[in-house]
């Protein structure tokens, strides 16, 4: 309970630029309400939080383009004078070797550093994204506030698809009455990518979304044809 009140906290700190200011006053209150109602439960606090997370996805996924595409062209600009200079040309070296920041990121070049200089690369990093981030906000806010709306008006439309989909599949669960562990089955994928808005599991890929319909149906025949399959056949051999 704690740990998803801590992730529901994170998600309302880190909204986007312009996010609706009457949904984040909503969005604060209930998560003002969980933290003080010791009666509330587990499933409330992810129920809260789903909701609010189908508020706030369009608007993440457009904020986070814009910064993947700053860090892209600036994160260098930004990280180099964080560094020392011994590890600025260790850095050099390592990019001329076919690194860069998105493998930086991942934590694959682990043993091109050595410990001291992957403490530095952690908290050059952490404040490298802090700048970019900054530098980000005055983007969307100022010069490409146009573009940012934009991008978040089509991800509320991918959105709205996505929900459309997902109340295709709890009616398939509803009414998948032969066997209930794949109606259980769905509803936990339905769980799973609605929890995957608002941090509590991960992101929703859209391809999996609309081919889980169609996934579940072959599930559904599969089932269908191997019913009985174990049962024991009795063949009464000296039958004329």
């Amino acid at each position: 309970m704690k740990s998803t009140i801590e992730l529901f906290r994170y998600l309302y700190t880190h909204l986007p630029p312009l996010f609706p200011k009457e949904t984040a006053a909503k969005m604060k209150h209930a998560l003002e309400h969980l933290e003080s109602d010791p009666s509330a439960t587990l499933e409330q606090a992810e129920e809260t939080m789903i909701e609010f997370g189908y508020e706030a996805w369009p608007w993440n996924r457009a904020y986070r383009e814009f910064l993947n595409l700053t860090e892209g062209k600036l994160g260098e600009h930004f990280l180099l004078p964080l560094l020392s200079a011994g590890l600025v040309e260790k850095y050099m070296d390592f990019k001329s070797g076919g690194g860069d920041l998105r493998v930086l990121h991942s934590g694959n070049p682990a043993q091109f550093f050595n410990s001291d200089e992957r403490t530095e690369l952690c908290t050059a990093l952490v404040d490298m994204r802090q700048q970019l981030r900054k530098y980000t906000d005055s983007t969307v806010t100022g010069l490409e506030k146009e573009k940012y709306l934009k991008r978040v008006d089509e991800f509320t439309k991918v959105l709205v698809d996505i929900r459309i989909k997902l109340d295709a599949l709890r009616d398939l669960a509803a009414h998948e009455s032969e066997h209930p562990n794949l109606a259980a089955e769905i509803r936990e994928r339905v769980r799973m990518f609605e929890q995957g808005l608002c941090l509590l599991a991960p992101e929703p890929d859209y391809t999996a979304v609309c081919e889980s319909a169609e996934f579940f149906a072959g599930r559904h025949n599969d089932l269908g044809r191997m019913r009985g399959i174990h049962t024991p056949v009795n063949i009464d051999f000296y039958a004329e």
